[in-house]
């Protein structure tokens, strides 16, 4: 994509030595950077509504991008390297691989429509083939053991949050004071179109209502930073990964998707030992109805 660039240059007005005049000229020469606007923004989704794109697609675009004018600078300036550094920050910040590359392929289709595919990712995706680190529930009492040798109420909180209560990282911003009272979390996600109710171990319970007590927390978020505001998601990992070294456990198993892939996990192998157990009470059960009406009895 090239643009026009004015400048101006001196020049001496041949047989009038003692005369300078300024010409202006134009320059074609690649554009570094352009202003985003929520304007602009608006006029693209609304070529992708012209498109045909469905409605919970124009939502999800709105969102990302909308998300990308939040992170920028106040001059709101995007460039060739506003791709790379928006997504080191949002790696930075815990976001699954999943989510990264989705909001990379968002700002290539945006860039595109920009004319500006110089600008465009080309290796954003990660490689699908590897296989990610998986925390064992062995691990993650250790994590919880080590929280608690050090001190680290919160870190060892957030832990058991995540990884015993199975919440994910971005519905605790809903684990309010009052829902720990009742002992019941009430969880909105995907825009609201999707809910589920999270029922606390009473024992976790128990030490958030402690925890809410001492810190003075009477309603709203329980897990917040120190001026009152919700914890950035850079922060939530921070306080994980600060007890790896004590738990003896990798980093890159120290984080709030490995945290809900154990839960998930041993979640897994709980209904399928209890689908055993179904199985085996039910043959025990025939036998002995075959015992009392089986053909031969």
């Amino acid at each position: 994509m090239e643009g026009k660039r004015n400048f101006h240059c001196c020049i001496w007005r041949k047989g009038h030595e003692s005369e300078m005049v300024t010409e202006e000229r134009v320059c074609l020469t690649p554009v570094r950077e352009e202003r985003l606007t929520l304007q602009r923004i608006e006029e693209y989704l609304e070529y992708l509504s012209e498109k045909g794109r469905s409605s919970s697609s124009l939502e999800s675009y709105r969102r990302i991008l909308t998300g990308l004018y939040d992170y920028l600078s106040e001059e709101k300036l995007i460039g060739g390297g506003t791709g790379p550094q928006w997504k080191a920050y949002m790696e930075r910040q815990g976001f699954s691989a999943a989510t990264v590359d989705n909001r990379m392929s968002a700002w290539n289709s945006f860039m595109q429509y920009l004319g500006h595919r110089e600008w465009q990712m080309g290796d954003f995706h990660r490689d699908k083939g590897n296989i990610q680190p998986e925390l064992s529930r062995t691990e993650y009492l250790r994590l919880l053991s080590a929280a608690k040798h050090l001190g680290k109420e919160k870190a060892y909180l957030l832990i058991k949050t995540l990884g015993g209560a199975g919440m994910r990282i971005q519905e605790l911003p809903q684990l309010t004071v009052e829902a720990v009272r009742k002992g019941t979390v009430e969880l909105e996600y995907h825009n609201f179109r999707q809910k589920r109710r999270l029922c606390l171990p009473e024992g976790l319970r128990e030490e958030l209502l402690d925890y809410t007590e001492r810190e003075g927390l009477r309603t709203g978020p329980v897990f917040q930073s120190p001026d009152g505001t919700l914890m950035a998601r850079s922060s939530i990992n921070y306080y994980i990964n600060s007890v790896c070294r004590e738990a003896r456990v990798a980093e890159e198993k120290a984080n709030p998707r490995c945290l809900w892939k154990m839960y998930q996990s041993t979640c897994t192998g709980i209904r399928a030992n209890i689908s055993v157990l179904v199985e085996q009470a039910y043959q025990r059960m025939t036998q002995e109805e075959q015992l009392s009406v089986g053909w031969k009895a």
